[in-house]
């Protein structure tokens, strides 16, 4: 009896690490789930599957048909037959959050419960990932076995406002592109899509009460530098109608995602003030829609008649906009129209205040007494914090962790975009051989790495930190396909940061799971960065000569080889082995990876310092 309880023991042990190992590769979800028991077998999605909803919430039916619908595009499946033989159970339950899920996946049948309609798009999209790549394509796929790997999940994310900013300013982007970075998104569970939609290259939504917003607001010229050289010689210019605003926010909407509109104030309003001079603090000049980059002085003038035209703006747009916040930007708002200006200065003799700073206060406290009153909240970022806070309002913190303390310390609650982590126009690979980008390096792992606490007020960070966004500034972005390269797979690290709880976040797992997350990209036509296969040289440009020089490589399990002679890397190469490298001035490093069979990754990197 002993010796058959000690094999039945044995027995079990080894089957539960053969579902352990297996783990790994069968379960490459991405954000990462907060509980996930692996177990043997798999759920086969054939021809007699059917999918049965039990919910009285409208976003229920609606996403569940569109997972009909994709699904039988790619599949030739349909899976809303009435007599199935075996099926997808999406059921509404009590007592779970907004946004979590329970899915029990066994040979026989799938079962999915959710409280609401946003957490039973998220198990679907977790569903999606335990099928094969194809099922993000956009034809039929012959020869597939869908099937999903057996499991239990238990999910919910850690931050309820997960977001990525879309800058379509500085360079118009087409209804499609918008709503393809939508999908993608909602594809890696982060629900808030903040649109940046007016600065001063460019206004770039329809208000039907204010037509020269969009008939000159709209289009520059040519495109030059920040320094005003290098003009393209090519006009430039785009908005969206009210129609596709609706088409848009109807399409996140079904996404599980929020669309959060920006409209900048009082700064970075030359395109308006373009189009509309008695915006300014001098209605007498001549204004034009900016060329280049860069603050411009050209600021809204705190008088009746903006004032009257930034309500008459929001109005139009509550009726497009549903969210509950809106963002007004607030940030780089230089005073010099508002030190030269009469009225300025004896308004602010009226009002008691002692400074310009408190003038943008005054500024931003009647914009959002305005929102307030239509039920919305106001989002600004840190500069809001310059003169005195606005109660209520939310703080988007993005020149470090400092303003967020500040806010925090104040009661305040704060989205955290530090740049130096969260803005994805900087650089993802070499720096001198990539298309021109903001001047600093941000590569995916550091991406991953950031989570948002300012570490130093943990406990005031947990209660009024309620989330993290990455911004995707279009200085750079001059066409879709450079702002997908820019945006993406930094922006799928970025999704597991606000979604997965800290000590439940592991870069070697993260960067095992890309593989396949990359397939699916590869699905879905996105253009992404392909520094995934490629190795990353890594030292302090600030130090002097020579260089102390580490070699990384995202891909897992994988070796880098590389040479110091100018001669190509092999897989006979010296094989990097994580020693510091010194690079003297003039020395030329080669890098490549390599499968632990031989196989070539990526492309060769090299640097000559």
């Amino acid at each position: 009896m002993k010796l058959k309880k000690l094999i039945s023991i044995i027995v079990l042990s080894w089957a539960a690490m053969a579902v352990s190992f297996a783990a790994e590769g069968r379960y490459d979800i991405i954000p990462k789930p907060s509980s996930l028991t692996p177990s043997a077998g798999a759920f086969r999605i054939t021809k007699s599957t059917g999918l049965q909803v039990e919910a009285s919430d409208k976003l229920f039916t609606d996403v569940c048909e569109d997972f009909v619908s994709e699904f039988k595009k790619v599949s030739g499946i349909d899976l809303s037959r009435k007599n199935a033989s075996n099926r997808i159970l999406i059921r509404q339950v009590e007592g779970l959050g907004t946004e979590a899920y329970k899915m029990s996946v066994k040979p026989e049948g799938i079962v999915i419960e959710a409280s609401a309609g946003n957490g039973a798009f998220y198990a679907l999209q977790t569903l999606r990932q335990l099928l094969p790549a194809q099922v993000y394509g956009s034809k039929l796929s012959k020869g597939i076995k869908w099937e999903a790997a057996c499991c239990t999940i238990e999910d919910e994310p850690r931050f309820a406002y997960r977001s990525m900013m879309l800058d379509c300013c500085r360079y118009f982007m087409p209804k499609e592109t918008v709503m393809k970075f939508i999908d993608v998104m909602a594809m890696h569970k982060q629900n808030i899509f903040h649109w940046h939609l007016t600065d001063d290259q460019g206004w770039r939504i329809e208000i039907k009460k204010y037509p020269r917003l969009t008939e000159v607001g709209a289009w520059r010229p040519f495109t030059a530098d920040y320094d005003g050289k290098n003009p393209d010689g090519t006009p430039h210019g785009g908005f969206y109608t009210q129609d596709d605003i609706r088409e848009i926010v109807e399409y996140a909407r079904r996404r599980a995602v929020t669309v959060v509109p920006e409209i900048e104030i009082p700064g970075h309003s030359s395109a308006a003030i373009a189009a509309y001079p008695e915006l300014s603090c001098d209605s007498t000049k001549h204004y034009e829609v900016p060329t280049c980059w860069g603050v411009k002085k050209d600021v809204y003038c705190p008088n009746a008649f903006t004032f009257q035209f930034l309500e008459d703006v929001l109005t139009e747009m509550f009726g497009l906009f549903p969210s509950p916040y809106y963002h007004i930007g607030g940030d780089e708002c230089p005073k010099d129209a508002w030190e030269q200006s009469k009225y300025c200065q004896d308004l602010m003799k009226v009002l008691g205040l002692k400074s310009e700073h408190e003038l943008q206060t005054f500024f931003v406290r009647r914009m959002d007494s305005f929102l307030k009153e239509h039920g919305k909240t106001t989002i600004g970022w840190d500069e809001i914090l310059d003169g005195s806070a606005v109660e209520g309002t939310l703080v988007q913190s993005y020149r470090g962790h400092k303003p967020a303390a500040k806010a925090i310390r104040r009661g305040l609650d704060v989205i955290l975009s530090p740049n130096r982590w969260c803005y994805l126009d900087y650089y993802q690979t070499d720096m001198e051989k990539e298309p021109k980008a903001q001047a600093l390096f941000l590569p995916m792992k550091k991406v991953y790495d950031y989570f948002p606490v300012v570490d130093s007020i943990p406990d005031l960070s947990a209660k009024h930190i309620i989330g993290y966004e990455c911004c995707v500034w279009g200085e750079y972005d001059q066409n879709p396909a450079r702002m997908e390269y820019l945006t993406w797979p930094r922006g799928v690290a970025a999704a597991e940061v606000g979604w997965t709880a800290r000590d439940n976040k592991d870069w070697d797992s993260f960067r095992a799971r890309m593989e396949k997350d990359l397939q699916r990209l590869d699905q879905k036509n996105v253009g992404y960065c392909h520094s995934y296969y490629n190795v990353i040289v890594n030292f302090d440009r600030k130090e002097a000569l020579p260089h102390n020089v580490t070699l990384t490589l995202d891909y897992p399990d994988a070796q880098i080889h590389y040479t110091l002679d100018g001669s190509e890397p092999t897989f006979k190469s010296p094989l990097y082995k994580g020693e510091t490298l010194t690079c003297p001035k003039g020395e030329q490093i080669k890098a490549r990876g390599f499968s632990a069979k031989g196989k070539a990754l990526g492309q060769t990197t090299e640097k000559t310092f």
